[in-house]
């Protein structure tokens, strides 16, 4: 089984990170079958398009809820406009960063430890307090990440449906190809550069993309050192 954890100072304690979800008001979905579908979906495309830095593959749990453990914090945000684009549906989600007390597996259900239980904490704290992300963890000034997830996740379920569709497949291009201009995204969707761009400006995306790197920078800094990166442990472990 294949195993990657953060070694701290402390000697063999190993962090990781697990993010448990929640779709928002599900006993009032009147379709619920057929986002619960949506929700299955979702995660499947998770697990293949981030299989290389998942330790633990992304489950339903609850009926409504999804769980699943990534080796590093520098995924989250992928995986939240991956999951939002597929869901369809708000939902909360609650990440926690620490060791676990059990071994590995590919199961997240056969896992526990404090990163569960702070993953718990935290998705629990997003529904009485009605966010969209919360983070918890050891470390200090997680309200800096906390505050930049929420932004993140504020704008983009504001988004019309054609700033969606748009600002998502611009990301996508992006992410394949970063020179691409705006002329060949633009031509590529069939509309012109200037409608292309007013989209990504009202979409506040230039603002997100900035919202992005920051958390990225945040969590690098603090999650990996030169002395100690996390590395795939035997198959075996």
């Amino acid at each position: 089984m294949r195993g990657i954890g953060k070694t701290s100072a402390r000697g063999n304690y190993k962090m990781y990170v697990v993010l448990t979800g929640d779709l928002k008001s599900s006993r009032k979905i009147k379709d619920r079958a057929k986002i619960q579908g949506k929700l299955k979906d979702a995660l499947k495309i998770v697990n293949k398009r981030f299989k290389d830095v998942i330790i633990a593959d992304f489950i339903i749990v609850g009926g409504d809820g999804f769980q699943g453990m990534i080796l590093s914090p520098d995924f989250i945000s992928e995986i939240y406009y991956l999951l939002f684009e597929n869901i369809k549906h708000p939902f909360y989600l609650g990440i926690g960063i620490g060791d676990i007390s059990t071994g590995l597996s590919k199961n997240v259900a056969e896992i526990d430890g404090r990163a569960f239980y702070l993953a718990s904490e935290a998705l629990e704290k997003t529904k009485k307090e009605n966010k969209w992300i919360e983070l918890k963890s050891d470390w200090e000034n997680n309200d800096i990440i906390v505050c930049l997830l929420n932004f993140m996740a504020e704008v983009v379920w504001d988004w019309s449906k054609r700033q969606k569709d748009v600002v998502m497949y611009y990301r996508k291009v992006k992410n394949k190809k970063n020179d691409a201009t705006l002329e060949e995204i633009s031509a590529s969707l069939g509309i012109k550069k200037q409608t292309l761009s007013k989209i990504l400006k009202r979409a506040k995306y230039t603002l997100l993309e900035d919202a992005e790197k920051t958390i990225v920078g945040f969590v690098s800094q603090k999650w990996l050192t030169k002395e100690s990166k996390p590395k795939m442990a035997d198959k075996g472990e």
